[in-house]
C-alpha cells in the first residue's frame, strides 16, 4: 500500500455514498434526492458532508433553491460515473461468462468445411457473439477426429468418408462435391462428366496421403479394380490446384477449391459421375463429454443455419 493510500480516509467512502452524491446532482436538490432514494434529508446531508471531508474538497454550494455543484464536484461526479460504469461492465461480462456468451472455444476443421460455408458462418457468429473467441485449427479429417477424441478440441468438422470411432457423434453440416481439376486444353477438359475409369490413365496429383479424400480415392480405386497412381502428393488443395494449372497432372479436388478460380487460372472443373464424389461434411463431437456452454452456443448456431438453408432450398 502506498503512502497516499495509507493517508486516505475510507470511513464513509462507499458505493452507497457515491450513489447518493450522484442522485443529488441529477435531481438538483437534497430534498428531491430524499424523495427519490427514500432517505431523510439529514441522512443525505450527513453522507455528503462526510464525502467532502474525506476528500478535503467542497463538492456543493448550498442555497435556498437547492445545491450547486462546484468544480471539484464536477470532477468527482465524472469519476463516480466511471466507477458505476465499470461495475455495470463487470456485471455484464460476468453474466456473459456465466451464460457462455463470453470466453473461447477450440474448433478444428478440414479445408472443405471452410470453403463450403464455415468461414462465412464464423463471421456471422462473431457478429452475433462478439465476446466469444474461436481458436481454430485446420487439419485433415482423420486428425480432426483424433483431436476431438483426445479432448484437444470440443468440436470439429470433417468430410465423412471413413469409419469413425463409436464415441464420435456426427451431425450433417453441408454437402461437398468432388470434381476433376484438369488443365485447359487437356483431353478430359471438354467432357461433360468423367468416371474413375476415364481419369485413371492420366498422371495425377494427390493431396496428403492420410487425408480423407486420398483414402476415399484409394478405396474406390481398389473396389473398381482401377490403378490410381500419383505423380505428386501435395500438402494442400491449393498447391494441388496450382500444379494442375501448370500442366503437371489432373487432381480430384473439392468443387469449391476449383470453380471460383476457373476464370483466373488455366484450369477446368469437370463433374465426376460417381456416387462417392458427393460427400457429407459433418459436425463432430465426443458423445460422452458434455460440451462447454460456449461450444454449445456455437454448435446450436451452426445447426440453426443448416436448418435455415435446408428450408430455403
Amino acid at each position: 500500500m502506498t503512502a497516499e493510500q495509507q493517508n486516505f480516509p475510507l470511513a464513509r467512502f462507499d458505493l452507497v455514498t457515491l450513489r447518493i452524491f450522484l442522485t443529488v446532482i441529477d435531481t438538483g436538490s437534497i430534498r428531491s434526492a430524499s424523495e427519490s432514494l427514500n432517505l431523510s434529508p439529514s441522512a443525505i446531508s450527513r453522507r455528503l458532508a462526510e464525502l467532502e471531508e474525506n476528500f478535503g474538497q467542497p463538492f456543493f454550494s448550498r442555497h435556498s433553491r437547492g445545491v450547486e455543484i462546484s468544480d471539484a464536484g464536477h470532477v468527482m461526479a465524472a469519476k463516480a460515473r466511471d466507477i458505476f460504469a465499470a461495475i455495470d461492465g463487470a456485471h455484464s461480462e460476468l453474466r456473459r461468462l456465466s451464460s457462455g456468451e463470453a470466453g473461447s472455444l477450440l474448433l478444428s476443421a478440414n479445408g472443405s468445411a471452410f470453403v463450403n460455408g464455415l468461414a462465412a458462418d464464423m463471421k456471422c457468429f462473431s457478429e452475433r457473439f462478439p465476446h466469444i473467441g474461436i481458436e481454430l485449427f485446420e487439419q485433415i479429417s482423420p486428425n480432426v477426429v483424433a483431436s476431438v477424441v483426445s479432448g484437444k478440441t470440443e468440436l470439429g468438422l470433417i468430410s465423412r468418408t471413413f469409419r469413425l470411432p463409436p464415441e464420435i457423434e456426427c451431425t450433417r453440416y453441408c454437402t461437398d462435391r468432388l470434381v476433376l481439376a484438369v488443365p485447359q486444353g487437356h483431353d478430359l477438359a471438354e467432357l461433360s462428366e468423367v468416371t474413375l475409369s476415364d481419369m485413371s490413365s492420366y498422371p495425377s496429383i494427390g493431396v496428403i496421403e492420410g487425408s480423407s479424400m486420398t483414402r476415399l480415392i484409394r478405396r474406390v480405386s481398389v473396389m473398381g479394380n482401377k490403378e490410381f497412381k500419383y505423380r505428386y502428393m501435395a500438402n494442400t488443395n491449393e498447391v494441388a490446384r496450382t500444379l494442375v494449372a501448370h500442366g503437371h497432372g489432373i487432381a480430384i479436388l473439392p468443387e469449391q477449391f476449383v470453380r471460383p478460380h476457373d476464370q483466373t487460372m488455366p484450369i477446368v472443373a469437370v463433374p465426376i459421375n460417381e456416387s462417392w464424389a458427393e460427400r457429407e461434411i459433418s459436425l463432430v463431437r465426443h458423445s460422452d463429454v458434455p460440451l462447454s456452454k460456449t461450444a454449445t452456443i456455437f454448435r446450436d448456431f451452426l445447426l440453426e443455419l443448416v436448418k435455415e438453408r435446408d428450408i430455403a432450398r
